[in-house]
């Protein structure tokens, strides 16, 4: 464990060793941190993806600089789909530590694969899609943009949500169940799946129940009606051939004139109708193809600002490639690396971040910088160089610092002395001419002077 005033690693005592700051409470603060940490770590290793969630937001409360909870948590969040999260927690914490971090090989490993990463950028564009379909209450198109999004990004515990509840709401309670079967599988402590369960559970027996008090009053009601038929002699072989014979020309008859001519009207009319459905079918098919023909136009579009996006977050000028080069500014500014502090500053763009902590860190930068305070420190670092006699050393510090201010008198003279001192007379005397030309009344104009002379 390192202290968090110096960054020297602790003793057993309550007081570090190098600085004397007392730890006691730093070191609960840790531990309680570490402890929330193994939890979440047991609990993911179960595949209890919610419940390891949560503590590890408990463990980054504590202590924020917990790089192994902070990883831990970007593969949760990626392990329930949440890709942004995921990586927005693997910049943080390869910031936070440059080296030897695990975060630099998953977000390689992310980024490196895009074709998966594409297909997560469409499936979050369809659940967003299949979202606004729910609330406009087109079930049927939310439930095949769901579908959708399943089959491009099984991790997507929100989508198995979603797709369940719009099932419960049209009643088909035995493929809601196994929808959550499926995301109970990948995250066997979420709520939200846990109590759609439990809620299915009991419409089913519910159902069970009314269909079961249904069949009895069916039962009963056929017992009343039976008929119980009472006992007759046998009738003679004469009169049974004769009533046989009879009953065969009725129903003959009966076939011929009445029940043929109405059983072939109500064929006709079976047929009429099958063909109207059909043609309503088709129609129906016709429409929804047309509409899905649209959607997939709209879909294409929709990647491509999609695309924008994701740049707007990772290119070139993204907020959090400005996050990073902040962080690093940050870093070289703790360390005292002045040359390098300078050349990052200028490639940050604060138009592209509207956080607040973001603002608040680059107006100190800012402040330090238009203050000449990294001109004076890039200045003190060039003349220890100089002192030292690492005249090539000091001039890309020199330059640095005449980037800042470029009417810097002291770094002018000091860059005509390295030009010089390595036998760049050319050079020095440019410089030299402008101690002469702009500061004539330097403490540097009669050297400045006599070279130029």
């Amino acid at each position: 464990m390192k202290c968090y005033k110096c960054g020297n690693t602790l003793g057993s005592g309550r007081h570090c060793l190098h600085c004397g700051a007392d730890v006691a409470i730093y070191r609960k603060i840790v531990r309680t941190s570490n402890s929330y940490y193994n939890r979440a770590l047991a609990k993911a290793k179960i595949r209890d993806l919610s419940g390891a969630l949560e503590d590890l937001n408990q463990s980054l409360q504590f202590n924020k600089s917990n790089i192994d909870a902070r990883n831990l948590l970007g593969l949760v969040y990626y392990e329930m789909g949440e890709v942004v999260e995921a990586l927005s927690q693997w910049v943080i914490s390869k910031n936070l530590q440059p080296e030897n971090n695990r975060a630099d090989e998953y977000l390689t490993e992310v980024q490196g694969n895009k074709a998966e990463l594409e297909n997560m950028n469409k499936a979050i564009k369809n659940f967003n899609l299949s979202l606004d379909y729910a609330k406009h209450d087109s079930v049927d198109l939310a439930i095949i943009q769901l579908r959708s999004v399943i089959s491009q990004h099984p991790k997507m515990i929100k989508a198995y949500q979603l797709l369940a509840l719009l099932y419960i709401k049209e009643q088909e309670y035995s493929k809601a169940g196994k929808v959550l079967k499926r995301a109970l599988a990948h995250d066997k402590g979420n709520i939200f799946c846990l109590n759609y369960a439990k809620e299915i559970r009991g419409k089913i027996s519910r159902r069970n129940k009314q269909a079961t008090y249904a069949e009895q009053q069916m039962a009963q009601q056929a017992a009343d009606e039976v008929i119980i038929p009472k006992y007759s002699e046998k009738p003679k072989v004469l009169q049974l051939m004769l009533g046989l014979i009879l009953g065969i020309a009725i129903c003959v008859s009966a076939y011929v004139f009445m029940i043929s001519p109405t059983q072939q009207q109500k064929t006709n009319a079976r047929w009429n109708q099958t063909a109207v459905s059909y043609n309503e079918k088709l129609g129906a098919k016709d429409e929804t193809i047309s509409t899905l023909n649209t959607r997939v136009s709209d879909l294409e579009s929709e990647v491509e600002t999609m695309k924008k996006d994701v740049e707007t977050y990772t290119g070139e000028d993204g907020s959090l490639t400005n996050y990073e080069r902040l962080l690093t500014a940050m870093k070289q500014y703790a360390e005292e690396d002045w040359t390098n502090m300078a050349v990052t500053y200028a490639t940050i763009n604060p138009d592209v971040v509207d956080a607040s902590a973001f603002r608040d860190c680059y107006a100190l930068l800012k402040n330090f910088v238009e203050n000449n305070g990294l001109a004076d420190r890039l200045f003190e670092a060039a003349k220890a160089l100089v002192d030292q006699g690492k005249y090539n050393e000091a001039i890309p510090a020199l330059e640095a610092c005449l980037a800042e201010k470029n009417d810097y008198e002291d770094a002018i003279y000091y860059m005509a002395y390295c030009y010089e001192a390595i036998g760049n007379d050319a050079e020095a005397a440019v410089y030299f001419k402008r101690i002469v030309d702009e500061f004539p009344q330097s403490q540097w104009y009669a050297q400045a002077s006599s070279r130029v002379n």
